[in-house]
């Protein structure tokens, strides 16, 4: 291959202009950054026109690295260091010759150096940077994470050749490994904002037998970031509950904690909990995200007609508005959202919640503290008393809080709140069973909404997708009144989703008002199933055909829908 320049290469393909290139030089020479990294902050180009141009200029390879899954063996032949500091990824090995995927393949230098380390040929390949970076992220984990797991394997090592020389006791050897605390202290702060980083709503550490677990939950779902040596299981547990202001010395009960810190510029709120397991004390780090404070109800994930008939339900001076859903079904966000789109100086907005998870200016929350006697229907009962107009509650548990939130909506409160139970409709029975009469469900009840939430097709990767005749007899589409040919997508994978086809969530609804007819249904205590008819034969659309419309219009899959709505009526 030709050697030239990278700027030389890209004003020989078009991609860029010689004036561009000379103020991008000048500019390098001043930020000390990649040309290419200059030349994507100025707009004059992409990362990935610049892999394409260099391909077309150069005849080698472009190489999509969401679709190359490289084996360990093969990672193993370049050293990481060389891999972050040029961006660079060996992607296969064919008898005496290595293919690399290179930001830069014009950069002679680094290719002899690979040849002389690995004592094989190298096959320049190029790929965009940011498709790289992604990748050796997915590979080596992120990198302070993966430098401050270094430093601790790194006084490991220098610990145990201590001990193969000096034979101390066992106590000896944790002194010694204890002695440098900084490389722990480091690395949980390097995984707390990587998670953060990542967009994670959870962090789990999970003791094994052999080694410490570390998996983030992404969108809902968890994935393996990193595995820890078992040697620092136990500092790295401390570490947390030291953080989170736990009793370090206490095993062998549950315990909760919060850990208040400034990430990156920002201040986090970080909700954790401690729970012994059979290989030593598992913990589960929530991560609360402040954005719920700037939530719109649209941005919740509501459609125009729903979103229109929620408002209105919101903005009555009185009655209760009920949210059901599972635990992690973004009931709270939605609450937040509510309270958001009624804030205003000419109203008192109080809230009872367990544990209140964000502060919003403007509202007075109260942390439940069931341990000193301060329940929610303890709260409850003092908020009525300081003049309120719109009081939410965490939760309804028990017949006494369910009790004295109809009577706060009965003498002129707005109530919001949530319960347990799989639909909209099947809110009116599980009010009956806290032994709330019917006749005050139907005079206070304006409306029962379900929630789930469905993660988003990457926008990056989306293309059309064709479900399976099982998955299309399972939606029952026919039986949910849906006649129409509907037409349906789903993400390939790629760098920007970590090949997962999904980026970030939103949610689907199933919204019960009521009228007078189903106000006299619930009064005459008739069955959930035949009042769910009655709310369908009204307008209510089933969680279920809401998701189907949500996928037809390409934010959402079927498999998606069928795994939230799988044990839902339709």
């Amino acid at each position: 291959m030709i050697r030239k320049r990278l700027g030389d290469a890209l004003v020989d393909s078009g991609l860029i202009t010689p004036d561009q290139l000379k103020e991008a030089l000048a500019r390098q020479k001043e930020m000390g950054k990649r040309l290419g990294k200059v030349l994507t902050d100025l707009k004059f180009c992409t990362d990935e026109q610049i892999a394409e141009a260099l391909a077309s200029q150069l005849g080698i390879p472009y190489i999509q690295m969401d679709e190359v899954n490289i084996p360990p063996e093969i990672l193993k032949l370049i050293p990481e260091t060389i891999v972050r500091s040029h961006t660079l990824l060996p992607v296969a090995k064919k008898g005496r010759s290595l293919t690399v995927a290179m930001a830069d393949p014009l950069d002679a230098f680094i290719v002899d150096e690979i040849r002389y380390q690995t004592n094989l040929e190298v096959e320049e390949a190029i790929a965009p940077e940011s498709h790289i970076i992604s990748a050796i992220r997915r590979y080596f984990g992120a990198e302070d994470v993966s430098q401050a797991l270094r430093t601790i394997k790194q006084r490991n090592d220098a610990a145990a050749e201590m001990l193969n020389t000096l034979m101390p006791t066992e106590a000896t050897a944790f002194d010694l490994m204890a002695n440098d605390e900084a490389a722990v202290v480091n690395f949980v702060s390097h995984l707390i904002r990587q998670a953060i980083h990542e967009k994670a709503s959870d962090i789990h550490l999970e003791p094994e037998e052999d080694h410490l677990r570390i998996r983030i939950r992404v969108d809902g779902v968890l994935s393996e970031l990193v595995r820890v040596p078992k040697a620092n299981q136990a500092e790295i547990i401390s570490r947390v509950k030291i953080m989170a202001e736990m009793d370090i010395s206490e095993k062998r009960l549950p315990q909760d904690g919060r850990i208040r810190a400034k990430i990156t510029d920002k201040n986090v709120d970080l909700r954790v909990s401690a729970l012994p397991v059979v290989w030593g004390e598992k913990i589960v780090i929530r991560i609360l995200d402040k954005s719920a404070l700037n939530l719109s109800l649209r941005d919740v994930g509501f459609e125009d007609d729903l979103l229109a008939r929620f408002e209105t339900a919101v903005r009555q001076p009185n009655g209760i508005i009920l949210l059901n859903g599972p635990t992690g079904s973004g009931k709270t966000s939605t609450l937040y959202a509510a309270i958001n789109y009624i804030l205003s100086p000419k109203i008192n907005i109080s809230t009872a919640e367990d544990p209140v998870e964000m502060q919003i200016r403007g509202v007075n929350q109260v942390q439940i503290k069931p341990d000193i006697g301060l329940t929610f229907a303890h709260t409850l009962r003092a908020l009525m008393r300081q003049d309120p107009n719109v009081i939410m509650v965490g939760e309804i548990r028990d017949r006494e809080t369910a009790q004295i939130a109809v009577e706060a909506a009965m003498t002129g409160h707005l109530v919001l709140s949530t319960l347990h139970t799989n639909d909209a409709p099947s809110t009116i029975g599980r009010l009956i069973d806290l032994e709330v009469e019917p006749y005050l469900i139907a005079s206070t009840l304006l409306a029962a909404l379900a929630q789930r939430l469905v993660r988003r097709i990457c926008v990056k990767c989306k293309g059309p997708h064709t479900p399976s005749a099982e998955e299309l007899a399972d939606l029952q589409m026919e039986q949910l009144g849906i006649t129409e040919q509907l037409s349906f997508s789903q993400g390939k994978g790629c760098v920007q989703c970590s090949n997962s086809g999904y980026k970030g969530r939103t949610a689907i609804h199933e919204m019960m008002t009521l009228d007078d007819t189903i106000r006299r249904m619930v009064t005459a205590k008739t069955p959930a199933a035949e009042i769910r008819k009655a709310a369908i034969a009204r307008g209510m659309i089933p969680l279920r055909k809401c998701g189907i419309y949500k996928a037809a219009r390409g934010i959402t899959t079927v498999e998606e829908i069928l795994r939230v709505t799988k044990n839902e009526e339709i």
